[in-house]
């Protein structure tokens, strides 16, 4: 709270149940939150399509080479998606190929 009142100035016009309970939020603040919890959604995401895609690296998985490599590139891509441009907010998630 004392950052907040520091941006603010003082908060006693608002009242007690304002000033003491946190109500007031400054823009900004919220919103680096709100940034991090994104990421880690997509992150998950992307940790998620990798787990299911896991199957096209066995050895038996019955694969073309040319097949094989296609997968190895969507891989590569999701891994990387965190670098990627728009990320967390607009991420262009790779095709997944067909098999």
């Amino acid at each position: 709270m004392a950052g907040i009142q520091e941006k603010l100035g003082d908060l006693s016009w608002l009242g007690e149940a304002y000033a003491d309970q946190g109500w007031v939020q400054v823009e900004g603040e919220a919103s680096a939150e709100v940034m991090v919890d994104k990421a880690v959604t997509v992150w998950d995401l992307a940790k998620q399509k990798l787990r299911d895609c896991d199957w096209t690296m066995l050895s038996d998985a019955g694969l073309t080479v040319q097949q094989k490599e296609q997968w190895v590139a969507y891989r590569l891509a999701l891994r990387n998606i965190r670098s990627s441009a728009g990320y967390p907010d607009n991420v262009s998630w790779p095709a997944v190929p067909t098999t």
